[in-house]
């Protein structure tokens, strides 16, 4: 079972996301939505998600995905790329949908090519669960040393 991260920023991030590109962000379901890379100190983080969508049409049409527009229901797999430092000066975090894994990891792959990368060991968590312990520790000593 990979790593999964309960985290409430990013999905609500997300669902921002969502909401403004024809989606009805606040009924999305996620069945994962998991940290895949870092920059150090942390603030770059990449995530990887999968939701089921309900699309609706906006009226000027305007959606950043790389699907096509299908009203309902929908299964995306997604890529959230959120910038800690930028959240201060109210930058939204970059969302990229996909219809299927490979286009996702081939994002995945490009967005996080000088990122760490959580790589998985032979347990499929060990290294998710130090890469987590990092972020967690990164950001911590950051919020810490501003007060």
């Amino acid at each position: 079972m990979p790593l999964t991260i309960s985290n409430r920023s990013t999905e609500s991030d997300v669902r921002t996301w969502l909401n403004q590109n024809g989606f009805s962000g606040k009924t999305a379901k996620f069945d994962l939505l998991e940290l895949h890379a870092i920059q150090r100190p942390g603030w770059i983080q990449v995530f990887k998600f999968c939701a089921r969508v309900k699309y609706k049409p906006l009226e000027n049409g305007a959606r950043n995905s790389e699907s096509g527009n299908h009203p309902g229901w929908q299964d995306f797999f997604g890529v959230a790329l959120e910038d800690e430092r930028e959240r201060k000066q109210n930058q939204k975090t970059q969302v990229w949908l996909f219809d299927d894994q490979v286009d996702q990891q081939e994002k995945l792959d490009s967005v996080s090519a000088d990122l760490l990368v959580c790589k998985k060991g032979q347990n499929g968590e060990l290294l998710g669960t130090v890469l987590f312990i990092l972020v967690v520790l990164t950001i911590a000593i950051a919020l810490v040393s501003c007060f």
